[in-house]
């Protein structure tokens, strides 16, 4: 095991360097390094990690989610409220669709099966999202018009939406066939003993319940964390105040795994911001602490999704997948993007920059693309693959495409 974190430490971070060196994202070499070290090639990293690699995920994307949330600007959120919105909302609808009805032409889905592949596809990572958006804000690129604050909230709430959709139409197929599952789960839940609501039709209030009680547990905890850390009593420094918010952020995420009824990313977000308002000095010094947790879980965040990677399931859907990563992007996601900031005081160079700044999977996919195989859905192996390749295509490339574009199609406030 000792071993494996060298490895895993090492090689991420000099594979990540010389990425670097080389002009493209850091993110890549650590990827590379991750297929390398991993059971595809060398063989590296033991199974004891491999095993424990969707627990290190959560650390690093609760870390990076926490950023997030130190990083939103308040005044910004106000302006733009309506836009992250709906980036919330309609781009990944419309990637969902789309993706479903080009894996039907592709790969004979029926239309359940091609959505479960479509929220699998469409939702965002955030180990890109953020870093990119942090780093616009540090530039000041977009900022009078609080573009990366509407992009980073826009993605934690489209992440809810799928993840939601993706359990109701996986606890559907997983029962055999997509019609004994619709009415096996046909008897819902019965109000007053007079209306019955299918999953389906409940979806829309536990998307609400998700969002409401993640926001609303979020500022409990940063109120807790602002009466414990600011009062100087129980911390002295800066990393002992960050280790406390670390593991009250990694609390959240476990305990809405244990308990779904709250969206534990945007928990976490909301904890970040909400200490933002509450107590301004510990949320500058935490933000120093996490940006260095930062680096250590985003090498072992990186390094881990490269050695999940199943090659060998690329081989013979290589071509099919690119078409419909291209279709659902290109049609469908281009269309939640005009719809989502129609009628707001975006120009047109900043609506295009939607589509580098907003359209990166990585860590979601990595840890729910092996989920419908592992529950025997029919076509769970092409969803496993279309994952692996969404993570090889989509995150270097949107990790690159932030820098180059946004001096192109941003203004510097």
């Amino acid at each position: 095991m000792l071993a494996s974190i060298i490895w895993i430490f090492l090689g991420g971070f000099f594979a990540g360097k010389i990425a670097a060196r080389l002009g493209a994202p850091a993110l890549l070499g650590m990827v590379l390094a991750g297929i390398a070290l991993g059971p595809q090639l060398v063989n590296r990293i033991g199974p004891e990690v491999l095993s424990a690699a969707p627990g290190l995920r959560t650390i690093a994307v609760m870390v990076i989610l926490m950023k997030a949330g130190l990083g939103l600007d308040r005044e910004k959120l106000a302006q733009q409220g309506s836009v992250a919105l709906r980036l919330g909302f309609l781009p990944a609808t419309c990637e969902a669709i789309a993706v479903a009805m080009t894996a039907m032409w592709l790969f004979d889905f029926d239309f359940f099966t091609g959505l479960l592949l479509g929220c699998v596809v469409g939702a965002e990572s955030p180990a890109v999202i953020v870093p990119g958006m942090l780093r616009l804000k540090r530039l000041g690129l977009g900022v009078a018009k609080g573009i990366p604050d509407a992009i980073l909230l826009g993605s934690a709430l489209s992440d809810v939406l799928l993840l939601l959709v993706f359990s109701l139409l996986l606890a559907f197929l997983s029962q055999g066939s997509v019609t004994e599952g619709v009415e096996g789960a046909a008897a819902g839940i019965s109000l007053f003993g007079v209306v019955t609501l299918s999953p389906l039709q409940l979806l829309p209030f536990q998307v609400v319940i998700q969002v409401g009680l993640g926001i609303v547990l979020g500022g409990l905890s940063a109120r807790l964390l602002a009466a414990l850390l600011g009062s100087g009593k129980w911390t002295q420094n800066q990393t002992q105040d960050t280790l406390v918010a670390a593991a009250c952020a990694l609390s959240l995420g476990v305990i809405a795994t244990q308990l779904p009824l709250f969206s534990g990313y945007l928990a976490v977000m909301a904890m970040g911001f909400f200490l933002i308002q509450l107590n301004a000095p510990l949320a500058r010094r935490l933000r120093e602490g996490f940006n260095t947790l930062w680096v250590v879980a985003e090498i072992m965040l990186f390094v881990l999704l490269g050695a999940s990677i199943q090659l060998s399931v690329l081989e013979d859907l290589l071509w099919a997948g690119l078409l419909l990563l291209a279709i659902g992007t290109f049609v469908g996601r281009s269309l939640g993007w005009f719809l989502a900031t129609l009628g707001s005081n975006w120009t047109g160079r900043e609506r295009l920059f939607l589509l580098p700044g907003n359209s990166a999977k990585a860590t979601v996919q990595a840890a729910i693309g092996a989920i419908p195989l592992a529950q025997r859905v029919q076509g769970g192996d092409v969803i496993l693959a279309i994952a692996a390749l969404s993570i090889l295509v989509t995150a270097p490339l949107g990790a690159w495409a932030f820098p180059a574009f946004a001096t192109w199609l941003l203004e510097r406030g």
